[in-house]
This record gives structure tokens, C-alpha cells and sequence, in this order.
């Protein structure tokens, strides 16, 4: 019969060989975006993924002393995507909410902008109460916290949703939809492609039950390492500018929320 002693050390020994078995040498990071939400992520003429996010992230994977691979995801099918391994970071202003959180891990929040309501330019009404907007066409990305918020909100109104997240203010410009409620900085970016087409009529305050804290990276719950990865990188950008001297190439405004 072994001893306790004897037991206790297989079992040890075990117990390190198991960890060292599952520890990761991150060399290459792959990265999942859905690139339809400009001026975050969007694909140019020549086909490549380009954006603050992916300059951003790329910052972070040479700070990380890994390399970049990026993929392009359709919204609906990113965090399915993220768990079956066919990536291994979402990186696609995702809000940080509780909800996700149960499913997967956050990063730090790396910016918090603000939610807008946008409407058809010949539209002058700024009110946007539930019973203002009874009947109308809202849009929103769907699976996002802008869809989550007008689906509890809006119960009688016409809510349509889209797959990415250029279609609904396509459909707003065409007059295809009254409203849109999405990220403050997309639509100024579209009606900035779009002049007179459309305008937005109100921010809404970020609460952080409907919206969270702002917009993290996300990973597989096993993935804690990445995650602590990330955070460092995060913090260091920050502290050494690198995050402003990206920022101030797509932005007026400090967008980290902070």
C-alpha cells in the first residue's frame, strides 16, 4: 500500500504536469472582427482590414511580442466563432455587458463613446420618447446592446436589424428607416460620407446595465493569460501615448472614456 506522503507527491506532480501541459506560448494571436463598422473596422478597396481597431490592436500585438493575424466575422456568429476556437480574440468594439460576461472574458475597457439616436435630415423632431417614435422604423445592428436597448424600449415601433453595422444607416439615408440608434462616431463618420442626408438628434447616457462600461477584447474563459496579455498591453500603451497618437489619426476627441 503507498503511503499518504507518496500519494500526495504523484498527485503534485500531476498537478504541475497538467499546467504546464495547458500553458500557452502565445506567439501568434488571432483576432476576429466584423468589418463593417467604420472608422473602427471597415475593408478598403484593396480588401484589407483597416480602422482605428486594427491599428490599435496591432500596437498591441508588437507590445506583445506576438504576431497579428486578422479575421473578418460576421457579427452574429463572432462569439460562436470565438469558442470554437476559430479565433482567438474578438476585437470589434464589443460592449463590455453582463450578459456576454457569463459566456466569455473581457479585457479593460479601451474606449467608451457615446450611443445616438439618428434620423432622416428631413425629420425635425428631436423627441425620441417611446411614444414619439410609436410606428416608426428603427434599425440597429443586431446582437449588439444598441438592438438590446430599442428591443425593451421600443415595444411599438417597427425594430428592424441588420447583420452588419453600415446597413442600417444605409437604409436611414434611403429612407428605408426613420432611426437608427448606434455608436455616436460611425454616424458621424457615415453623414460625413453622406452629407445632408441625415443628422444625429440626441446622445444617450451610457448607463451600465443597457450599455456597460465601454468596449473591450474578449476571450475563451480558459484564456486568462491572454487576458492578462492584453491588459498589460493595454496599460502601457496608455501610459506611453501610443494610444493618443492612434487616436488623434481617426479622432477630434479623446474616445477611452476616462
Amino acid at each position: 500500500m503507498k503511503s499518504a506522503k507518496f500519494l500526495a507527491f504523484v498527485g503534485l506532480a500531476a498537478c504541475l504536469a497538467s499546467a504546464t501541459a495547458s500553458a500557452k506560448e502565445w506567439k501568434t494571436v488571432r483576432f476576429g472582427t466584423d468589418a463593417t463598422y467604420a472608422p473602427f473596422e471597415s475593408v478598403n478597396p484593396k480588401g484589407d482590414i483597416v480602422g482605428f481597431e486594427v491599428d490599435y490592436g496591432n500596437a498591441l500585438c508588437a507590445r506583445m511580442k506576438v504576431t497579428c493575424v486578422w479575421q473578418n466575422q460576421d457579427w452574429d456568429g463572432v462569439v460562436p466563432a470565438l469558442l470554437s476556437s476559430k479565433f482567438d480574440v474578438i476585437f470589434s468594439s464589443m460592449n463590455i455587458t453582463a450578459e456576454r460576461a457569463k459566456r466569455i472574458l473581457f479585457s479593460d475597457m479601451y474606449y467608451a463613446t457615446a450611443p445616438i439616436f439618428a434620423t432622416q435630415a428631413a425629420i425635425k423632431s428631436d423627441d425620441v420618447t417611446p411614444a414619439a417614435l410609436a410606428g416608426k422604423a428603427i434599425g440597429a445592428q443586431s446582437s449588439t446592446v444598441f438592438a438590446n436597448y430599442i428591443d425593451q424600449r421600443y415595444k411599438a415601433s417597427e425594430i428592424k436589424l441588420y447583420p452588419g453595422g453600415d446597413e442600417p444607416f444605409i437604409d436611414l439615408a434611403s429612407g428605408r428607416l426613420d432611426y437608427v440608434i448606434g455608436d455616436i462616431l460611425v454616424a458621424q463618420k457615415f453623414i460625413e460620407k453622406n452629407p445632408g442626408c441625415c443628422r444625429i438628434v440626441t446622445e444617450l447616457k451610457r448607463t451600465p446595465d443597457t450599455f456597460g462600461p465601454g468596449v473591450g477584447a474578449a476571450f475563451r474563459p480558459e484564456d486568462t493569460d491572454l487576458k492578462d496579455m492584453f491588459n498589460k498591453a493595454i496599460a502601457e500603451l496608455d501610459a506611453d501615448g501610443t494610444y493618443k497618437k492612434i487616436e488623434a489619426q481617426y479622432f477630434k476627441t479623446d474616445i477611452r472614456g476616462k
